[in-house]
C-alpha cells in the first residue's frame, strides 16, 4: 500500500518542478499532509483517513497547481489534480487566507461511484473552497469536502 502512495506523489513532484522552471519564475513547493473528519459516520468508512498533497505556486500571483493522493472513505486509493487561487485575507488578519482549488476526482468506483456528484467513468469534478493560515513557510488549511467532511491539513513551503 506504501508503494501505491509514495510514487504517484514523487511523479507528481518531478512533474511540477520543470513545469515551474520552464516558466522562468521562482515558483514554491508546498507539500501537505491532512486527515478529514466525516459528518456523519457510517460502517462503510474505512480508513486511514490521509491524504498527502504537492502544490506549485506561482511567485506574487496566488495561484497554483497541485495533485493530492488519498484513500477515499470507502477505502479505494484516489487522486485530485486541480489548479487553484489563493486570496489573502490580511484585511482580517495577516497569513489568513481563502484558497480555491478547482479540479478532477479520480478512484471512486464501484458501488461507490454515485457518491460523487458528476462522477462519469470514474471521474468527477471538483471545487474545494478552505480557508487558511500561513506564518513564514508553515500553513495550515481547513478545506470543506463537500456535504461529506472538512479536510485538516498542515503544509511547509520549499523554494524561493
Amino acid at each position: 500500500m506504501r508503494r501505491r502512495f509514495v510514487a504517484p506523489a514523487v511523479v507528481a513532484v518531478l512533474l511540477a518542478f520543470p513545469v515551474g522552471c520552464l516558466a522562468g519564475d521562482h515558483h514554491t513547493l508546498y507539500v501537505q499532509v491532512a486527515s478529514y473528519v466525516h459528518y456523519h459516520s457510517s460502517p462503510e468508512h474505512k480508513g486511514p483517513p490521509i491524504l498527502g498533497a504537492a502544490e506549485l505556486h506561482w511567485p506574487d500571483d496566488n495561484q497554483f497547481m497541485g495533485a493530492a493522493l488519498f484513500n477515499n472513505s470507502f477505502g479505494q486509493f484516489s487522486q485530485f489534480v486541480y489548479y487553484g487561487w489563493q486570496f489573502p485575507l490580511d484585511w482580517i488578519h495577516t497569513g489568513l487566507h481563502l484558497k480555491v482549488p478547482v479540479g478532477f476526482i479520480h478512484g471512486y468506483r464501484g458501488d461507490h461511484q454515485g457518491d460523487i456528484p458528476l462522477n462519469r467513468f470514474g471521474v468527477a469534478p471538483a471545487i474545494l473552497p478552505g480557508i487558511g493560515y500561513k506564518q513564514g513557510r508553515w500553513g495550515a488549511d481547513v478545506v470543506m469536502l463537500g456535504t461529506a467532511a472538512l479536510l485538516f491539513s498542515v503544509g511547509y513551503e520549499f523554494g524561493d
